[in-house]
């Protein structure tokens, strides 16, 4: 990556975005798991520019919670176009020689095509650079219009395109880079559309007008897609998948079926693991080699560590450690940490839970906010009263202890070391080491069995 120092870039991301139909803006959707406007802002630090500015519109409180502290922000208080909304960085921008203006709505865009496009814009030394794309269907999108040279002279946006502009199938991308020498002034004498917007594109008439020098290289349609509404989104999610899914093979992580595995961007997979179809795994998951997972899992903000096998399951804000076995259909939930060797099997929930090295619990059960030792057996039906209706209470096991099946412990309360709980015992008492209780209310029958 070559550090781009003389560059600045700006985002435009004030538009209202009406055709997504939601109250979230447009450039706030998320793909793969990130907002469209964080993967942007991720090609351009990786193209080797790190100032940034994103231009957004008066309510921005949602742009703050995402953006705080990474880039600036302008704000644009009045919907009046690109060049409108460009205008607002100029106090923001002093004494840099070039700008990258990009559309906040390009989440496929790559770092190296940002990069391209900067290289040709210094080495021709060009007043103005922009990026255009061939499309089989340009509806939508604003025409380039070239001389017999070859060259650049004006882009159209459709709303103002002749019936031959509008045949033109190379359109603009939406991303420029400017050298500041003639950009500011000339935003300020751009007049408005019939619409009434200041269009950025009204700059490469402009400059074409004073004899500037106007550059160009070409992108493919795929990366300069522009997301404008749901349908967009899915097509958009639908690339970066089979993206992220073919990237993780190449790494060695071995998936069944692309088609039908879902993994976001952040996910980190180790060599030698399996993903089995229906799969979905979200946010900052990291999953270690040699395990198996899936079919019909999912797995959010998790940490697997190797030889897992998991079925079938839900896992989320859950650290699992290696050679665990869950599922099939059991859910593992946030704040709980499965230790080595710990087995879980079919419609078992914990919550809030540490379980011990080597710690079964078959079938049927709900674990919630205990803490459970090593080599503890839990019979099938297990259920810790962990909510009184005010308070929720902990349940300590300790090591080796035995729960009989449909047991029910009544937290607070502590099962000693290496004790036994009878088939169906209601536990409302602490159990002391090595004793043994039964019934309802459990009653200790045998003080100490290690006698």
């Amino acid at each position: 990556m070559n550090i781009m120092p003389d560059f600045k870039a700006i985002i435009l991301a004030a538009g209202a975005g009406t055709r997504m139909k939601s109250s979230l803006p447009k450039v706030l959707h998320k793909l793969s798991g990130k907002p469209m406007i964080t993967l942007v802002m991720d090609s351009i630090v990786n193209s080797g520019v790190k100032d940034i500015i994103a231009v957004v519109p008066s309510s921005n409180e949602p742009f703050k919670e995402i953006l705080a502290e990474k880039i600036s922000i302008a704000v644009q208080k009045h919907p009046k176009g690109s060049g409108h909304a460009l205008l607002q960085c100029r106090q923001k921008a002093p004494n840099i020689e070039n700008i990258l203006v990009i559309n906040g709505d390009m989440p496929l865009i790559k770092a190296k095509t940002l990069s391209d496009l900067m290289a040709q814009h210094k080495s021709s030394r060009a007043d103005l650079t922009l990026l255009t794309g061939k499309v089989t269907d340009p509806k939508d999108f604003g025409r380039i219009v070239r001389n017999n040279e070859g060259k650049v002279t004006k882009v159209v946006e459709e709303s103002e395109a002749n019936e031959n502009q509008l045949r033109i199938n190379e359109i603009n991308a939406g991303v420029y880079c400017f050298k500041t020498s003639w950009l500011w002034v000339a935003l300020e004498s751009l007049k408005p559309s019939r619409s009434g917007e200041f269009f950025l594109t009204d700059l490469i008439s402009f400059a074409e007008s004073i004899n500037l020098s106007i550059e160009s290289i070409s992108a493919d349609y795929q990366e300069i897609m522009g997301v404008n509404n749901k349908s967009d989104l899915a097509k958009a999610e639908k690339i970066l998948r089979i993206i992220t899914c073919e990237n993780l093979m190449r790494s060695g992580v071995r998936i069944i079926d692309p088609d039908t595995t879902y993994i976001d961007l952040e996910v980190l997979i180790s060599p030698d693991t399996v993903i089995f179809p229906n799969t979905y795994i979200s946010g900052n998951t990291n999953i270690s080699s040699n395990c198996e997972i899936g079919p019909n899992c999912e797995i959010t903000n998790s940490s697997l560590g190797s030889s897992c096998i998991i079925k079938s399951s839900t896992i989320e804000f859950a650290r699992i450690r290696d050679n665990v076995s869950i599922g099939p259909y059991s859910h593992i939930r946030e704040g709980s940490v499965l230790n080595e060797d710990v087995t879980i099997g079919n419609y078992v929930e914990i919550k809030n839970s540490t379980l011990g090295r080597g710690t079964k619990s078959g079938h049927h059960c709900y674990l919630g906010d205990s803490d459970i030792g090593s080599n503890v057996n839990i019979g099938a039906g297990t259920i810790t009263c962990n909510y009184d209706g005010e308070q929720k209470h902990r349940t300590t096991i300790r090591d080796d202890a035995f729960i009989g099946s449909d047991t029910k412990l009544v937290a607070p309360v502590t099962i000693g070391k290496q004790s036994v709980t009878g088939a169906g015992s209601i536990v409302t008492k602490d159990i002391p080491d090595f004793a043994k209780a039964v019934g309802s209310p459990a009653r200790i029958l045998k003080e100490d069995r290690s006698s």
